[in-house]
Parts: structure tokens; C-alpha cells; sequence
């Protein structure tokens, strides 16, 4: 599992029978407008036990002592094999602006400095090439799954039974042999 016991714990901590914690995040990082007391509240996803677990969420970086079969990153999904040159490179360009916009945000939650990418100028405009469209939107619904997928697995986690990597390996292996 890429989330460690300790992590569990802290996110069964924050997030548990809270999924109003889990909805102000995503609309964090979806740039929703925040009430006085909502903005309040996103101080809590800065903490020190918090925030590099929501970093390794939103943002996953190649961590090479994960289990196998869990490496993962913000450009491996970005299919290369099935596509043209051109057609992976609209991928890649779109992808590109997803790794800004979740850094801009990432930034924002420590610093409050929103001065990343807007998800609202990725939407469609007749004003906008055809090529720019097509690279701003796939960045935009890429975004929004992305957020919210994450979001989903935080919740996941957070509800989860606290269990030690070896009892689940116990359980899962007790399991299968029936």
C-alpha cells in the first residue's frame, strides 16, 4: 500500500465520519469560492501530518520503496503507444498544464498564494485554436476526475479498518486460500 500505518491513522484521524472535511478539500482544489469559515478551515490541510499526505495524493511523485505494482506518477497514465506523435503530444501538453494547475494548488494550500493556473481559462472558446481547445480541455476534465477520484480515495482510506500492513497481508492471504 503507498500510504504507510501511520498515514492510515492520520487520515482515519481527519477525515473519518468527516466527509465534510473531504468536500471543502476538493473544493479547495477545485477553486471554489470559500466562505470565511471555509477558508478557516483549510489551515487544517497544511499541518505537518496532514499536508504530505495530501501532497503524495494529489500530486504522486515516483517513490521507488513503494509496494509493487503501486508506482505512480502524474505522467504515467499518458498513453504513448497507441498514439501518433501528435496525438500523444496533445496528451502531454495537456497533462502538462494538470502538473501546474496541482502544483499552483498545492502552493496556494501552504502559502495562500493563488497565482497558479485557473481552471476556468481551460474551458472551451471560440477564440481559442482548435489545437488549444482540445489541449485545455482534456487538461480541465482531466483535473476535475483527478480531484475527485483523490478526493474518493482519501475517504476510502479514512474509513477504513486500522489495520497493519501485515494483518491485511494475513487477512488477504487467509482469504484466497478458501
Amino acid at each position: 500500500m503507498r500510504y504507510s500505518d501511520d498515514e492510515l491513522v492520520t487520515l482515519n484521524s481527519a477525515f473519518a465520519e468527516r466527509p465534510d472535511l473531504l468536500i471543502l478539500l476538493r473544493k479547495f482544489f477545485m477553486q471554489g469560492e470559500l466562505t470565511p469559515v471555509e477558508k478557516e478551515g483549510i489551515a487544517l490541510f497544511s499541518s505537518e501530518k496532514l499536508f504530505p499526505i495530501i501532497k503524495k495524493t494529489y500530486l504522486p511523485e515516483l517513490d521507488l520503496d513503494t509496494p509493487l505494482g503501486q508506482l505512480v506518477d502524474m505522467w504515467t497514465n499518458i498513453n504513448t503507444r497507441d498514439k501518433g506523435v501528435e496525438g500523444a503530444w496533445l496528451e502531454m501538453a495537456a497533462r502538462e498544464k494538470v502538473v501546474d494547475y496541482i502544483k499552483g494548488r498545492i502552493v496556494c494550500l501552504v502559502s495562500g498564494n493563488d497565482t497558479g493556473l485557473k481552471l476556468e481559462e481551460l474551458a472551451y472558446s471560440h477564440t481559442k485554436s482548435r489545437e488549444q481547445n482540445f489541449i485545455d480541455l482534456s487538461a480541465r476534465n482531466t483535473i476535475i476526475t483527478h480531484v475527485d477520484f483523490q478526493t474518493t480515495q482519501l475517504w476510502v482510506l479514512a474509513g477504513t479498518k486500522r489495520e497493519t500492513i501485515q494483518e491485511i497481508q494475513k487477512r488477504l492471504f487467509k482469504d484466497s486460500s478458501k
